[in-house]
């Protein structure tokens, strides 16, 4: 019960913070906080298994919030024609709140 609560926890957080935000863009952002490095747009298509229009469009969005403080920088990646994400520190701030929040959880054990 404490898992599931934890996860409800962790999408309200989300929520409060960033009313619009999506699944893609949840998949991305974590993906992009999962590398020391920035992660090539091309990499999180692939990682992430969704279209490289759609990569770019969750980044942008990440890149660009309305709702709140940005939690991506994109920049051009070692080869100069591919971009890619890297948390910025308000990043960097939700995600370890999340991981806060899903550490705290009861492993539900069969």
């Amino acid at each position: 019960m404490r898992r599931r609560n934890a996860m409800l926890e962790a999408l309200e957080l989300l929520r409060e913070a960033y009313p619009a935000f999506t699944v893609s863009q949840l998949i991305a952002l974590l993906h992009i906080a999962d590398e020391q490095t920035p992660l090539p747009i091309p990499d999180l298509s692939r990682r992430a298994d969704m279209s490289s229009n759609l990569a770019w469009k969750a980044v942008r969005i990440l890149a660009q919030s309305d709702d709140g403080p940005d939690l991506v920088r994109v920049r051009r990646w070692a080869m100069r024609t591919i971009v890619a994400g890297e948390l910025t520190p308000s990043g960097q701030r939700l995600c370890a709140a999340l991981d806060d929040i899903i550490t705290e959880a009861v492993t539900i054990t069969p």
